[in-house]
């Protein structure tokens, strides 16, 4: 089963969609995105990629990010390590950390 973000109910289906929907609501309200505007990034579409783990606790642990510019790394560990705890994902009955990939895709004018 995957872990549950706070709130989320219903079906496995359910509760994935819910997950994906919060956690990118979560990252477009915490993300300084005006931060990419300051750093003089050439104009396109840019990536960060994160990588981090949701214990056994539920808690957001070992995030990793990828990144155009140093400042835009930090900034996507900082918001991603603030993401609430959840309810951790379980294999046959037992709960076991999940690792996640997540792509943070924005426009730079």
């Amino acid at each position: 089963n995957v872990p549950i973000f706070p709130g989320c109910e219903g079906s496995e289906e359910e509760l994935k969609t819910c997950f994906q929907e919060n956690i990118t609501n979560f990252l477009a309200k915490n993300f300084t995105s005006a931060l990419a505007k300051s750093l003089g990034l050439k104009p396109g579409l840019k990536k960060i990629f994160v990588m981090f783990k949701i214990d056994k606790e539920g808690n957001i642990t070992d995030v990793q990010a990828r990144a155009p510019h140093k400042a835009l790394q930090d900034e996507a560990i900082r918001v991603v390590s603030s993401l609430p705890k959840m309810l951790p994902g379980k294999y046959k009955g037992e709960t076991v950390g999940v690792k996640y990939s997540l792509p943070i895709a924005f426009k730079v004018d």
